[in-house]
């Protein structure tokens, strides 16, 4: 009778995990966001998972090891690109027993081959769900949404420019698309036209330098420039919401 009183009231804890999420939008990685990752994937008990796919180098997933390990983070391991059966089984569980899981930049393309390739997709979306603290910057950003902007402008023609979506991890909710290195790139035209054009619902814009840090349905800007938010209005014109340092956001 003990065992199952004490599983009924872990079944509530189980179901309501808080799920989390930091986008950073490429370029510097705001202290404070990179901070707060390390707090909430358990800071000095923390087990924290580099997945450097995007790119061939690991220069950007050492720098950010350091960054963690300056933070407080306890156990922090870079995923190698090449993995055999064996690694992969081994991957498989740190996975399972990781508190957070960052996807460095380079190209989404590339790091979501890596991810279905190895089959990951449902392990870490699970592992979301039970409220693993997941992240990443510029690719490792593009990657949260489903659709997910491909970056190589090849799908179709939106108001003069080619803008491609293909299939992302959809860690963010349905019909949310994200875009990064936002206002530095001038990427408003490409997102702008995909809301207005049904293929998303919401578009959330993010500069570089700067970050958005999710805790279910509430975003929280981190960084010293802005985060855009667009959607479409009944009358189907464009709404455009801007967030500011420390504004907040329900999605």
């Amino acid at each position: 009778m003990k065992f199952i009183f004490c599983l009924a009231l872990l079944i509530p804890l189980i179901s309501f995990a808080q799920t989390k999420l930091l986008l950073i939008g490429g370029g510097s990685r705001p202290e404070q966001a990179m901070r707060e990752f390390v707090q909430l994937a358990q800071g000095t008990q923390s087990h924290i998972l580099i997945i450097p796919w995007a790119s061939q180098s690991l220069e950007g997933a050492e720098k950010i090891k350091l960054e963690f390990t300056n933070y407080g983070a306890k156990k922090i391991e870079i995923i190698p690109h090449e993995l055999s059966p064996a690694d992969l089984i081994q991957l498989q569980e740190k996975i399972r027993l990781s508190t957070g899981i960052f996807f460095t930049g380079g190209n989404q393309n590339s790091l979501m081959a890596s991810i279905k390739k190895f089959q990951l997709i449902d392990l870490i979306k699970n592992k979301f769900q039970q409220g693993t603290m997941i992240g990443g910057t510029s690719a490792g950003t593009a990657i949260m949404s489903d659709p997910m902007l491909n970056g190589e402008a090849n799908l179709e023609v939106i108001d003069g420019a080619q803008v491609g979506l293909t299939e992302g991890l959809g860690l963010l909710p349905a019909k949310v698309i994200v875009d990064q290195h936002f206002i530095v790139r001038g990427r408003f035209n490409r997102l702008a036209g995909l809301i207005l054009d049904g293929k998303g619902d919401t578009g959330v814009a993010v500069d570089e330098n700067t970050s958005l840090l999710i805790f279910g349905n509430t975003a929280r800007v981190i960084g010293p420039t802005q985060v855009l938010i667009f959607t479409k209005s009944a009358a189907s014109t464009l709404q455009i919401k801007i967030l500011t340092p420390e504004s907040v956001y329900e999605f």
